[in-house]
């Protein structure tokens, strides 16, 4: 689980945070759209329990964070965000968990499906596909609620810390230095490992634009490529708390 294994791991989080002279990302004065296709953007999702929480729209491209939200008042220990073009979809581990959506706009809560604990959210239309919390199942729903499918994984450990999903594939996470991806086929459910080359302590995912991307224990963002696993880029934010799940930001463009 995320929370046992930043204990575990504390020592040297502290030390490689401290040892870091890149400064703190500071909010844009006068925030502009800015085209997609240039810049790389991730909405971001801090836990409550440390420094600035909240969710956060970053530009990794210039390094700003150009939008905050609130989180739920009643999400506990939020650790799984996706985004559908319009909304957020937002979840956690406490022990009376929902799924929120939200306005990306405002964070005002749209609507709330009650019960459900989750580490990871991934969105496909008009459904959504959420881990388990302490299972190796994947839950398949209705944005309303309403069960669909069960996915008992095959290789996941006792949890599965994120998922991330590209047309008939869904990508899911486990705890383990090699190999710590695992592509399942929905269709078949078929899986394959897929080894993340240079990936140390990733425990969020998402997928965008053809390429893997991981958020490590110091905040550190990389992309890989979606197939092969093989390193793109590794950037170390300097954003202080813990982000506990990403999502890719795009826009959905109506055609007139």
């Amino acid at each position: 689980m995320k929370a046992i294994k930043v204990l575990v791991k504390s020592i040297i989080l502290i030390f490689l945070i401290s040892s870091c002279n890149d400064p703190y990302l500071q909010f844009p004065s006068n925030s502009q759209v800015v085209n997609d296709t240039i810049d790389k953007k991730l909405w971001l999702l801090k836990h409550r329990r440390y420094q600035e929480p909240g969710i956060y729209l970053y530009n990794e491209t210039n390094g700003l964070l150009e939008r905050e939200l609130e989180l739920p008042e009643n999400l506990e220990s939020p650790h799984a965000m996706a985004y559908d073009g319009e909304f957020l979809w937002v979840g956690g581990i406490g022990e009376e968990e929902s799924i929120y959506q939200i306005d990306p706009q405002t964070g005002a809560i749209i609507s709330e499906i009650p019960n459900i604990r989750t580490e990871g959210i991934a969105v496909d239309n008009d459904y959504i596909y959420y881990s388990v919390y302490e299972t190796n199942i994947i839950n398949k729903i209705e944005k309303n609620g309403t069960f669909v499918e069960e996915i008992v994984t095959q290789n996941a450990s006792l949890s599965i810390p994120d998922i991330a999903i590209h047309g008939n594939y869904l990508y899911y996470l486990r705890y383990t230095v090699t190999n710590p991806v695992v592509k399942l086929n929905l269709s078949n459910k078929n899986e394959s490992v897929i080894p993340l080359a240079g990936s140390v302590d990733t425990y969020c995912l998402t997928t965008f634009n053809n390429e893997l991307v991981g958020v490590t224990l110091v905040n550190g963002i990389s992309r890989f490529e979606q197939n092969s696993g093989n390193l793109i880029s590794s950037n170390f934010t300097g954003i202080e708390g813990w982000i506990t799940a990403i999502a890719p930001y795009y826009e959905t463009i109506e055609s007139e």
